[in-house]
């Protein structure tokens, strides 16, 4: 049973936060659990955020507060794990919500094999609220954590169809601190995109148990998500193509390669970046042979054709638009993209 002696260290990348901080912060102080360390970590914004942290580190002695040049939120992440001095780690983004007894509830079920609880969470947008649990019922995960693997790769995986986030997040968790020391799991600051989901396919592989709390104990705010991708159509490579590099020295180095079922959904999200970029190409007026051509060769994305790998996806659409690619079909892949657009 833990006790009120461990120290919890909360860790708050912010960003241009100004507009929700102080509330972010109140959930946090708040807490029924008392023995937390507070660490809010400024990456560079522009808005009056870090006058702000100044100002609540005066309201409460278990705050302190670090600055930094604008770094993205890997690094600010990491930074926070190099002060912090807690048995245990959570990570809150600076525009969302503790239920005041989150750490409480989490320590609870805590064990001395646990490395890792996590709970659900709501989504709201002001009077909206939405509770997602990513597994239906209390989880114990040892031996086998292949519904782990696969929600990180495919959100919907054991979810229902109006679902809000998957359990990559690293929000709505606590981590065992000395856990993360002897593995040295940071934060790929090179990756734009998807470094909490990286983070956590590491950190899940080397847990020795996991345990999820099907209670909604994070309020995760919906009204600043935009479309990403439609705002960066331009380089959509940069972003992705080191997202799916993660992946596949990931896959390989853990050895989860060896289960096809798990192989098939890294497959599946393979093409979905993979085609993502073609359509951006399209999009952007750059979709050519050579392009494509280029994207694939020397590239992860090769291994959805070597040995024609995409005929073991499930999805026939994704199957046939990977078929149209491998032989060479530009042109008619460029065509049934419009006649896909306008059906839908």
């Amino acid at each position: 049973m833990v006790t009120n002696k461990e120290k919890v260290s909360i860790i708050v990348p912010i960003y241009n936060a100004e507009k929700y901080l102080e509330e972010c912060i109140s959930s946090i102080t708040n807490q029924t659990y008392k023995n937390l360390q507070i660490i809010l970590v400024n990456d560079g914004s522009k808005d009056k955020s870090w006058e702000l942290c100044k100002k609540i580190k005066d309201t409460d002695n278990r705050i302190s507060i670090a600055t930094q040049s604008n770094s993205g939120v890997s690094v600010a992440r990491n930074r926070g794990l190099e002060l912090a001095d807690g048995e245990w780690i959570m990570f809150v983004d600076p525009d969302d919500i503790l239920d005041k007894k989150i750490v409480e509830d989490l320590l609870a079920n805590v064990s001395s094999k646990i490395d890792i609880v996590a709970s659900g969470c709501y989504g709201f947008d002001g009077n909206y609220k939405k509770k997602d649990s990513f597994f239906e019922g209390n989880r114990l995960f040892d031996s086998d954590k292949t519904d782990l693997y696969l929600q990180l790769m495919d959100a919907t995986h054991g979810q229902s169809d109006d679902f809000v986030t998957a359990i990559g997040v690293p929000w709505g968790k606590l981590y065992r601190h000395s856990f993360l020391k002897k593995y040295n799991l940071k934060f790929d600051p090179k990756l734009r995109r998807m470094q909490d989901n990286i983070f956590n396919m590491y950190a899940f592989y080397y847990a020795r148990e996991i345990f999820y709390l099907d209670m909604p104990l994070y309020f995760y705010r919906l009204d600043h998500i935009t479309d990403y991708a439609k705002r960066h159509q331009s380089d959509m490579i940069e972003i992705f193509k080191p997202v799916v590099d993660a992946r596949t020295t990931g896959i390989k180095e853990l050895g989860l390669d060896k289960n096809s079922e798990i192989y098939q959904y890294y497959l599946n999200e393979t093409a979905g970046f993979f085609l993502g970029i073609i359509n951006s190409l399209i999009l952007t007026n750059s979709y050519s042979k050579e392009n494509v051509n280029q994207l694939v060769a020397n590239t992860n994305f090769n291994i959805l054709f070597k040995d024609q790998n995409f005929k073991k996806i499930k999805d026939s659409k994704i199957k046939y638009k990977l078929f149209l690619l491998n032989h060479g079909l530009y042109k008619s892949y460029h065509m049934m993209y419009k006649i896909w657009n306008l059906v839908k």
